[in-house]
């Protein structure tokens, strides 16, 4: 416990819709769906010089949570910065593909959810566990350590490095996780990742293992790269795509999508046409997904 001064509060916000598809085989219909939040934030310097600073997002979460995000950091310049939170949980291993749209392929199809196409790391977001966290860089490297005590055991772990001093434009990382939410058995997982800008061309790749511990768990592999290009300051296009294959079925599961959007202001208009081949590894099933979403920041 510390005390702090001179605190400065702020609330910033949005709100916009979308209208998408979800397509299970062509079977399921269309819908509207709303997004809107405000983030409450605030900052502070304690005795020390230390930067401490908070933030709470209510959005209507859940059935449960009438917030979503929420956080407390202590910056300690250079010894780093330690943080509580229950978004974004720390050290969980990184997948530097992106998208213009904001979320890669494989989380965009529904029903790819049997597949794992990235690290899961430590539970976070609405309802989630609280996660404790450790940042700093030493040497050049980024490092990032999280740790979810659990309530009865079966505690998680997480550690991920990152460098960028290698050459101009190239950043690598690397980052693993023990999980172990079954206690009897849990799940180790590793991801390599890399992303080379140049001008307005971004590349990135990872690929991913999820091995559970179990004797007879189903383990995960996958791998994906995406690329993407900035047009102009408001416009950007790319595309991204993954595979993922599971122990104990014939084939991969195969998912891609193209995104686009565009900026005016505090307005975004963005969307995505996405595709999952194999879904959930059952062999020639398929499943699309179309959205289009505008939204305003304030």
């Amino acid at each position: 416990a510390t005390s702090a001064q001179a605190l400065e509060m702020s609330v910033s916000g949005s709100a916009g819709f979308t209208f998408a598809t979800a397509d299970n085989d062509e079977t399921t219909g269309n819908r509207f769906s709303f997004g809107d939040s405000l983030t409450f934030s605030g900052s502070g310097e304690t005795d020390q010089g230390w930067t401490v600073s908070a933030s709470i997002e209510a959005d209507g979460a859940s059935a449960n949570n009438y917030y979503d995000d929420r956080s407390l950091t202590v910056d300690m310049g250079d010894a780093g910065a330690v943080s509580l939170k229950q978004s974004g949980a720390v050290g969980t291993p990184a997948s530097q593909t992106s998208s213009a749209y904001g979320s890669v392929a494989n989380s965009l199809i529904a029903a790819s959810g049997t597949g794992i196409h990235t690290a899961d790391g430590l539970g976070s977001g609405t309802d989630g566990g609280v996660n404790l966290g450790y940042t700093n860089t030493i040497g050049g490297i980024g490092v990032a350590v999280g740790y979810t005590a659990g309530a009865t055991g079966g505690s998680d772990h997480a550690i991920n490095l990152s460098y960028s001093d290698l050459m101009d434009g190239l950043t690598i990382s690397y980052g693993m996780s023990d999980l172990n939410s079954a206690q009897a058995s849990g799940t180790e997982e590793t991801q390599i990742s890399a992303k080379y800008s140049m001008g307005g061309i971004t590349v990135a790749w990872h690929d991913m293992s999820a091995d559970d511990e179990a004797a007879s768990g189903t383990d995960y592999d996958a791998r994906a790269w995406s690329v993407s290009f900035a047009v102009n300051d408001d416009l950007t296009v790319s595309y991204d795509t993954s595979t993922a294959d599971k122990t104990g079925t014939a084939v991969d599961e195969e998912v891609s999508s193209i995104q686009a959007s565009y900026t005016m202001g505090s307005m975004k208009i963005k969307g995505h046409v996405s595709k999952a081949d194999n879904s959930n590894f059952v062999s020639g099933s398929e499943d699309n997904a179309k959205a289009v979403a505008v939204s305003w920041s304030f």
